[in-house]
């Protein structure tokens, strides 16, 4: 089985977890996505599962992922070329 594969296993996994945690109001909410990427950082360090630079790679991809999904075709904004957003 692939790693893109045993990802998705685990994420349809997670669903009733996240989805039993969430929904508590934004702040609940954002200190749930705080929460789970702090343990997926301990998961992963700890049981030695991945190298740092895959680790790091991999959240600077989430970090694109996010900024797609949360500002839809705003990408021609002059606030995306700032140190700031």
């Amino acid at each position: 089985m692939s790693l893109d594969d045993l990802q998705k296993q685990h994420e349809a996994e997670l669903t009733a977890a996240v989805t039993a945690l969430s929904g508590k109001g934004k702040e609940s909410d954002f200190a749930l996505f705080r929460a789970l990427i702090h343990k997926a950082i301990h998961l992963v360090a700890d049981r030695k599962a991945g190298e740092f630079c895959a680790v790091a790679t991999f959240l600077a991809e989430m970090v694109g992922h996010a900024h797609g999904l949360m500002h839809p075709g705003d990408s021609a904004s002059s606030s995306h070329g700032a140190f700031r957003h």
